[in-house]
């Protein structure tokens, strides 16, 4: 197809805006595709991003590789960016890529965006991108866990670590209700409640951005939001999204006594159990977290790696703005703590 001549160049692929994108015939690609995977089909990105384009080749009318962009404006550019409840995407074949294939999409993407903020690729390409990472972008690898449910669960429950086989054997003991429901509320609250104070600023307009997007899921048939009750009290909660024999584990959250009561493992371990010996990939979406992340690579997962992309080249003087915003911000931080701590302590102690 594309010739034995060394020299022979890969046509570019071409730029399309969500309007010019058929979303049947896109979503049919996807769903063909060697890298399958729910974040890029087209009502999912419509929900998760703010806007989002698409590197597509050969053709608009026949493509056989795509590339979903998810977008926003900033300094009135395009920048690329990685939303919430999607944490990766890259290109998207039916046939196997090569790195002549990924580099011409690479290029692509840095003629179109100057500043990229961040871009996941997908894992079952690592290979292909390790070969390719050039000096005009930043790449980081990543990892997520992927558990492969095509076992028993006998086997299954035995790959479990030590401590993993405790919890579960200790969360069964707490008689959990686990209930099925299209209410996210409780988890919202959940989340709110227990969670978000650690993790510090919350993006505007997320709690929305995740009910839409489960309640989108459940109607379609690839979502599962399960709760742990006791005494009618909700106390935990998971949500869980499938999609061509991958399941991902989007959203959680748990109050103290879920959290001592091993009610999330308990569903977890619930689930496995329920699809153990199908052809099934369980991916725990782990985030860059060395607590969490071993906490599910103890259910027997698998490290997967993956990279991501960050590039800066806006001209100079944005990028003088841009540095400048950021030592504004760090002054103004430094500042309102200082404030913050002469009025807790009005008369501090002075050294001569």
């Amino acid at each position: 197809m594309f010739g034995t001549n060394p020299e022979h160049m890969l046509p570019k692929p071409i730029l399309l805006s969500r309007a010019q994108i058929d979303a049947q015939a896109w979503d049919n690609h996807i769903h063909h595709s060697r890298q399958c995977v729910i974040y890029a089909l087209s009502w999912y990105l419509d929900v998760v991003c703010e806007q989002w384009q698409a590197l597509i080749w050969p053709s608009a009318a026949d493509f056989s590789i795509v590339m979903p962009l998810p977008m926003r404006r900033k300094f009135g550019r395009r920048v690329l960016y990685q939303p919430l409840f999607c944490q990766y995407l890259g290109l998207f074949s039916k046939d196997e890529l090569s790195t002549r294939q990924c580099s011409a999409f690479l290029e692509a993407l840095k003629t179109h965006f100057s500043y990229i903020s961040s871009y996941a690729f997908s894992p079952e390409d690592y290979a292909l991108y390790d070969k390719i990472r050039d000096k005009d972008v930043d790449w980081e690898v990543f990892q997520t866990h992927w558990l492969r449910l095509d076992h028993s669960y006998d086997l299954l429950f035995s790959g479990y670590s030590k401590d993993r086989r405790t919890n579960v054997k200790r969360g069964r003991k707490a008689i959990w209700e686990i209930i099925e429901s299209d209410d996210f509320g409780p988890l919202i609250d959940l989340f709110n409640k227990n969670h978000a104070q650690r993790i510090g600023k919350i993006e505007p307009g997320a709690y929305q951005t995740l009910r839409l997007l489960g309640t989108k899921c459940i109607q379609n048939g690839n979502g599962r939001l399960m709760y742990a009750l006791a005494g009618r009290r909700v106390h935990a909660g998971i949500l869980l999204v499938h999609f061509r024999g991958r399941t991902i584990y989007i959203f959680n959250a748990a109050d103290e006594n879920g959290r001592r009561g091993n009610a999330r493992a308990v569903m977890l371990d619930n689930y496995i159990r329920e699809n153990a010996g199908k052809e099934q990939v369980f991916d725990f979406e782990s985030p860059p977290n060395q607590s969490i992340a071993g906490y599910y690579a103890g259910f027997g997962a698998e490290e997967i790696p993956f990279f991501s992309i960050r590039r800066n080249a806006l001209p100079f003087q944005l990028r003088q703005i841009q540095e400048f915003r950021k030592w504004l911000i760090i002054k103004t931080r430094r500042y309102l703590s200082s404030s913050l701590y002469t009025t807790l302590n009005p008369f501090p102690k002075t050294r001569f």
